[in-house]
């Protein structure tokens, strides 16, 4: 009888037979090999996803890069379709290397992580900005048929305004990561800030327009040819009322409409009338005579219900001749009463040329009826696209486009935009100064011919005080032979003899105080003692006399503050024919 050995494996014990299992130190060996090779596959696939990580990394960075480069080669003058569609483009190629699970799963890792996502969220950003919003709206404006330019463009925003807010909402919380690199963060913050200010204008924009029913605005054209802090007089006004998508003036008015030297309710401060007179709310046309478009807009609708028509104003948007040469750079030239209006001339023959040839009761409705065949323009799409985002864009930088809303939701989004008109309440972001004009000629339109310098330098005190002068120089580029030349009510008196009076108001930045201003000059007084304020600044104020032949006036006063934080010297001036020039000297930093 023979008997079997027992198998080792089954009764558990690993001592290998004499002649047939491997030793003890092979299987090790083996078991070693398996590791080795288990952990060399690891290295490789990490190695390979890595690698194709790296170069989807590289593609986004290199995609985003040529979006920038297109995007600067418009601001350098570029053809803005062309380069739209350039970072369309751009941008889907960063989107298309961002996607993908592996991706996705690399997000999750430390410190690495939020900067893939940053990446990925500019993408689409960029993306959703360009080819989600921008090229479909040039091209629905640029369509051609009969349809009306908001019925063609309304739908366009409504597809971009659900995506452009969840994006917003996303690129705000990576932007609190503090994993973000420099190079990142830097993109990252730029663009997050274009969506921070898009969002709302699209989210608001279709309400606005009418889409949930009809919205009424005054339509207010100010003429810089008799300055004020805003921009000039309130030559007329229209009624635009938006519904369905499209767009039309029911009803027009002119000053002598009104109950002018009778005040409209108000709820103006007490500190604006003691500055500016109650001349803020007796009379329409210097209803702009403060540098608060809000109560600008609150007075010009008040004069309105009152006198033209009761109905219901959801708002007001004011334009000046300055604006309206700046879009007929997209809308092409106007004829009225045989005279072709371009961008070009438009400025010159509306604030000057128009007052040489008409009364100015005829030049007023010139001005009204170019004003009108713009928007009419705009209105039937007759506009080139590419050149109105940035003509309307420099208005409203210049001032010489603002609005504001009767609907508290929408004043309270675009308060603190360029578009509302407002000076800041704080020295956070920018420490603002504001140098603003009006005309004191009694009636004269002689403001086309104003010249402006504003210099400002600042100082850090050794008490830990802030310092900021401001000088500002006035002047008419007149001569007197060009005088005597213009018509009477264009000089506001006999020529031969007028003497040329502009107040100049100088709001100091919040806090401060005026610490040096002149009482009197050869050719200037104080108008009003230098403790006055408005606006929650101090506001000393001049009343100059400026003389014929460019003989130049300079005006300096100082504010100072107290320790703490200011941001970057901003000025912000009357919009005038010939821009201010604006000098922000070197001085305190930080």
């Amino acid at each position: 009888m023979t008997t079997a050995a027992p198998d080792s494996e089954a009764a558990g014990d690993d001592t290998p037979s004499a002649d047939s299992a491997p030793t003890r130190p092979a299987r090790r060996r083996r078991r070693a090999r398996w590791i080795v090779l288990s952990v060399l596959a690891v290295v490789v696939v990490f190695g390979a996803v890595a690698a194709w990580l790296g170069l989807r990394v590289l593609t986004v960075q290199n995609e985003l890069t040529a979006a920038q480069a297109a995007v600067n080669d418009v601001r350098k003058g570029g053809d803005p379709k062309a380069a739209l569609q350039v970072v369309a483009d751009r941008s889907a190629a960063a989107v298309a290397a961002s996607d993908g699970a592996l991706w996705a799963l690399a997000e999750r890792a430390p410190v690495i992580g939020p900067n893939l996502k940053a990446a990925r969220l500019a993408s689409r950003s960029l993306n959703e900005l360009s080819a989600g919003l921008a090229v479909p709206a040039m091209a629905a404006l640029d369509a051609p048929g009969s349809e009306p330019t908001l019925q063609r463009l309304l739908p366009v925003v409504q597809r971009a305004s659900a995506e452009i807010s969840t994006l917003t909402a996303e690129i705000k919380q990576v932007r609190q990561s503090p994993d973000l690199v420099p190079q990142v963060r830097g993109g990252v913050d730029q663009l997050g800030d274009i969506m921070d200010a898009a969002d709302p204008v699209l989210r608001l924009m279709p309400g606005m327009l009418g889409a949930d029913g009809p919205r009424n605005y005054i339509l207010a054209a100010q003429s810089n040819a008799e300055v004020l802090a805003l921009g000039g007089s309130v030559a007329s006004q229209s009624l635009v009322r938006f519904a369905d998508g499209t767009a039309k003036i029911i009803k027009q008015a002119d000053s002598s409409q009104y109950r002018n030297g009778v005040a409209v309710k108000s709820d103006i401060d007490k500190s604006a009338l003691k500055l500016y007179n109650d001349y803020l709310i007796t009379h329409i046309n210097t209803s702009v005579g403060r540098p608060d478009f809000p109560t600008a807009a609150k007075t010009i609708r008040a004069f309105w219900n009152r006198d033209i028509d009761p109905d219901k104003v959801d708002g007001v948007i004011s334009v000046d001749p300055l604006a309206l040469a700046r879009v007929m750079r997209a809308t092409g030239p106007v004829k009225v009463d045989g005279h072709t209006i371009n961008s070009d001339n438009a400025a010159s023959f509306l604030l000057s040329r128009a007052y040489q040839l008409y009364e100015p009761k005829v030049a007023d409705k010139i001005f009204k009826e170019v004003a009108v065949s713009v928007m009419d323009k705009l209105v039937a799409g007759k506009v080139d696209a590419a050149k109105l985002v940035p003509a309307v864009s420099e208005g409203v930088q210049a001032g010489s486009i603002m609005f504001w809303s009767a609907d508290p939701v929408v004043q309270q989004e675009i308060a603190k935009t360029p578009l509302a008109g407002i000076l800041p309440t704080d020295n956070k972001e920018s420490t603002t100064i504001g140098v603003f004009y009006r005309d004191a000629s009694l009636g004269s339109k002689i403001d086309y011919y104003l010249r402006s310098k504003v210099k400002t330098t600042s100082t850090c005190n050794a008490d830990g005080t802030r310092s900021y002068t401001v000088s500002t120089t006035l002047w008419l580029d007149l001569t007197k032979a060009q005088n005597v030349k213009l018509p009477r009510y264009v000089t506001g008196g006999d020529p031969a003899t007028k003497v040329y009076r502009t107040q100049l108001f100088v709001y100091g930045p919040p806090g401060t105080t005026v610490t040096d201003s002149p009482r009197r000059t050869e050719k200037s007084w104080n108008w009003r003692p230098t403790d006055s304020t408005d606006l929650g600044r101090p506001v000393p104020s001049f009343m100059t006399i400026n003389d014929l032949g460019a003989k130049k006036v300079t005006l300096s006063v100082t504010f100072t503050g107290p320790a703490g934080e200011y941001g970057p010297v901003a000025v912000r001036t009357t919009p005038i024919v010939h821009p201010t020039e604006v000098e922000i000297g070197a001085g305190c930093v930080g």
